[in-house]
């Protein structure tokens, strides 16, 4: 890096930022199909909006606030870092909407001292919750909407899950590029313990998830203490030693604090986290990846201990983020268009979480409070299928073009008389068991990953 010019340091900055399949793509729906799409996004993010002191049902917003919700059916009633996050990168979400988010979420950082819940359970300094209940208090830990001690623990973990200290920079990156300021990044903000700079924020909570300090890839300890949950869409399972999607997560946070500490005039802490990623983009590959035995294909683990086996979400993710690039990202997009050609990973254009081939495991996972073929531990979501579409189609457009026709069409045939499809959580073909109705991420993120790879009709690459 010490050799670099400023202009092609800040190249490899933007680079962190760009899906690999975004410098090649090309559309892969009609437009009829993309306008469906899209409208169906549109529809269903409105519907999961909850604005200050808004009513749905039993609940009310009495935050200052305006917020969304995981889904318009209130399957899940309170704000959802991670959810909220996947509603970015479109014109869906207002920026004033987005700096509210930001607030909320600082107002409940704890500071700079552990708060013990009870004895085994951890909210480390600065942590971001899990969800903020619409009164405003946060909740730590999936399962539970407590705020107090009775939140945590078996089986939801020693600690908050991994991976919502990097959606929360992830907001304050769309931010800076809906308003193409620094500003909020630069300001300061009261918090319950102070007032501090957001960018001093940032930096803390991207430092929250433990690491290994030679690599920075996150890690976690043994399940029988700890059971950390990597990420939001797996905690319903156990995993431990390295962890593959937190730390898609942090290279891609890190380069995102490089280009908001770029913007705001720092650049010796742009380098910092640049050199982080650069530091942890080459480790992903060395820790993560195992090739298939004599073939040209290879899928990356979730991690190196309990729940070492291949991640289809993760592998789709890495990909579409450029966290692997080159020959490792090939191999990975060739399983999974094998996963989409032979049905072992994706169906009607949605994706499971892990193989069907797994025979170790019978198709689940490891460890995980879910019968094998409901919720994460073997439901066909779309989430990831934006990912997975432009992964793909690095290796196959045609198979790309088929898997996001498959997806429309999937939708198509789901509509409700209202006109907005039912976009299930998850379902499974197989067994015709579907949850959770209007859910925002499963057609919301895979319209806004599409739009971001440069995959559809109109103009959708972004830096």
């Amino acid at each position: 890096m010490k050799n670099k010019s400023p202009l092609a340091a800040l190249i490899l900055v933007l680079s962190f930022c760009i899906p690999l399949a975004g410098r090649e793509g090309g559309p892969v729906l009609s437009r009829t199909d993309e306008a469906f799409l899209k409208d169906q996004a549109r529809r269903i993010v409105e519907s999961a909006r909850l604005v200050k002191g808004g009513s749905s049902g039993k609940w009310r917003n009495t935050t200052p606030y305006d917020l969304h919700v995981p889904g318009g059916n209130m399957g899940y009633p309170a704000y959802w870092v991670r959810d909220s996050v996947m509603m970015l990168g479109g014109d869906f979400i207002s920026r004033t909407e987005l700096e509210g988010w930001i607030r909320v979420i600082v107002s409940t950082l704890r500071g700079p001292r552990e708060w013990t819940v009870r004895p085994g359970v951890v909210v480390p300094p600065y942590a971001v919750p899990d969800h903020v209940n619409f009164n405003g208090l946060p909740t730590f830990y999936p399962g539970n909407y407590e705020t107090g001690d009775k939140q945590g623990g078996a089986p939801w973990g020693k600690y908050p899950p991994l991976d919502d200290h990097f959606y929360f920079i992830g907001a304050v990156f769309e931010h800076w590029k809906m308003t193409g300021s620094p500003d909020l990044f630069k300001s300061t903000m009261k918090t319950t313990f102070s007032e501090e700079r957001l960018a001093d924020l940032c930096e803390k909570i991207y430092r929250v998830a433990p690491a290994d300090p030679a690599t920075g890839i996150v890690t976690a300890g043994d399940v029988e203490k700890e059971n950390a949950k990597d990420w939001g869409f797996s905690d319903a399972e156990s995993k431990s030693g390295k962890l593959l999607f937190p730390t898609v997560l942090k290279y891609q946070a890190a380069g995102r604090l490089a280009r908001l500490f770029e913007a705001a005039g720092e650049p010796a802490k742009a380098k910092v986290y640049r050199d982080d990623a650069v530091r942890i983009k080459a480790a992903i590959p060395k820790v993560f990846f195992h090739a298939a035995p004599g073939s040209s294909e290879g899928w990356l683990h979730s991690a190196t201990e309990v729940g070492n086996q291949p991640d289809v979400w993760g592998s789709a993710f890495a990909v579409y983020c450029g966290a692997v690039e080159g020959t490792i990202a090939r191999k990975v997009a060739q399983s999974l268009n094998r996963a989409f050609r032979e049905k072992t990973g994706i169906r009607q254009g949605c994706v499971r979480p892990i193989l069907t081939t797994d025979k170790v495991n019978q198709g689940g996972w490891q460890i995980s409070i879910s019968k094998v073929g409901t919720y994460q531990n073997g439901g066909y979501w779309g989430t990831p299928t934006g990912w997975a579409i432009a992964a793909i189609a690095t290796v196959d457009p045609g198979a790309a073009a088929g898997m996001a026709r498959d997806f429309v069409a999937n939708w198509r045939a789901h509509m409700r008389p209202d006109g907005i499809t039912e976009a299930w959580e998850w379902a499974n073909p197989d067994t015709g068991e579907n949850s959770n109705p209007l859910y925002v991420a499963t057609i919301a993120l895979p319209y806004l990953s599409l739009k971001e790879a440069g995959l559809l009709n109109k103009e959708g690459g972004r830096l």
